[in-house]
């Protein structure tokens, strides 16, 4: 069997090392890709440190974000062709789909041509995120509007819903806003770093809460814009603490904040929540049966809300070859919270 260069998770809390591993055949629906670049996330520290998502399914690869080339097509592909520029998300439950080595599986399910209008490695900065917060919205087990690409979402009130997007600054945050003008709603407000205002605003926010400021100013603040009427709160970054997303809730109506992680809420310090609130947890696996009718409606359309501006992409930085020091630098800096430019490995090292 065939073997391939690898950057590999090898167990829980143990450095990413250069390794081999075998070259995938892909069966049916599924191309196998020659990787160019590999994009990187936080929740890929937590792969690394916690075996968050892989458990103890090791070695394997990291990076969910995929750019590359068609090398080879199994059954029941008839969309693509070897020589295609690609772009898609992998899976990491399974290592065969994850970014890091040099040809990884795709299900074309969640593959797309990379658009005209943007280079590769904005391409590798669009599909974990976009997809996420995509589900964050629209998914039923989340808050559960209504997508706009069904007919329930042509007659749904999205212009007098508010939303609140809290971490609106991050990459998640800012496909959040994005979607979320996208589908009309009339209010959203971001709560990010004033240092990202206007780039924010440009993206569809309609206000703006300073996170630096004291909990209670940004609660302050939010009431003064919606009053006690908010009933949907997105957390769109890893937080242990999720009290500030539950205050912010409607004290009379019974509200929702949903979370890209479970975290904690200090129940004494919200006010008086009369009708209660529904904290929810969840991850993005598009692959999974739950989520793959929700997640398949959007790539549909995926390249085509690229092309027309709607979803841009996030800033990033390239790292050159499958340097395992470097990425292992890379992962530090996202558990040490340090908040570095998004990594796009480039795995030839081009």
């Amino acid at each position: 069997m065939a073997e391939q260069k690898a950057l590999l998770i090898t167990g829980p809390g143990d450095r990413i090392v250069l390794g081999t591993r075998h070259i995938p055949t892909p069966g049916p629906k599924e191309v196998l890709v020659k990787v160019a670049i590999a994009g990187l996330n936080p929740h890929d520290q937590l792969m690394r440190d916690v075996g968050f998502f892989i458990g103890n399914n090791v070695p394997a690869p990291i990076g969910i974000d995929i750019v590359g080339t068609v090398h080879a097509l199994g059954k029941n592909v008839d969309n693509f062709r070897v020589g295609d520029l690609v772009f898609g998300i992998g899976d990491p439950f399974d290592a065969d789909y994850m970014g890091t080595q040099e040809y990884a599986l795709m299900d074309i399910d969640f593959l797309g041509h990379v658009p005209s209008s943007i280079t590769q490695d904005e391409a590798a900065t669009l599909p974990l995120n976009a997809l996420t917060m995509y589900i964050a919205l629209f998914d039923a087990s989340t808050h559960d509007f209504p997508s706009p690409l069904t007919p329930a979402g042509k007659s749904f009130d999205y212009k007098n819903t508010p939303l609140v997007i809290l971490g609106g600054g991050s990459n998640c945050g800012k496909f959040a806003i994005q979607l979320a003008k996208w589908a009309g709603f009339g209010t959203i407000i971001a709560i990010a770093g004033k240092t990202k205002a206007d780039y924010l605003v440009e993206l569809g926010a309609t206000h703006i809460v300073d996170r630096t400021l004291a909990d209670d100013q940004i609660e302050s603040e939010v009431r003064n814009i919606v009053g006690d009427d908010l009933l949907h709160v997105c957390t769109a970054v890893f937080a242990n603490d999720q009290t500030l997303g539950a205050r912010l809730l409607s004290n009379s109506k019974r509200g929702t904040l949903i979370t890209v992680t479970r975290g904690t809420v200090d129940e004494s310090k919200l006010g008086d929540k009369k009708a209660g609130y529904e904290v929810r947890g969840f991850f993005c696996r598009p692959h999974a049966e739950e989520k793959r009718e929700l997640a398949t409606l959007f790539w549909k359309s995926f390249p085509d809300l690229i092309e027309k501006g709607i979803l841009k992409p996030t800033p990033y930085e390239v790292v050159k070859g499958l340097d395992e020091n470097k990425i292992n630098e890379s992962l530090d800096a996202y558990g040490q919270s340090k908040g570095p430019t998004r990594p796009n490995i480039h795995v030839s090292g081009a």
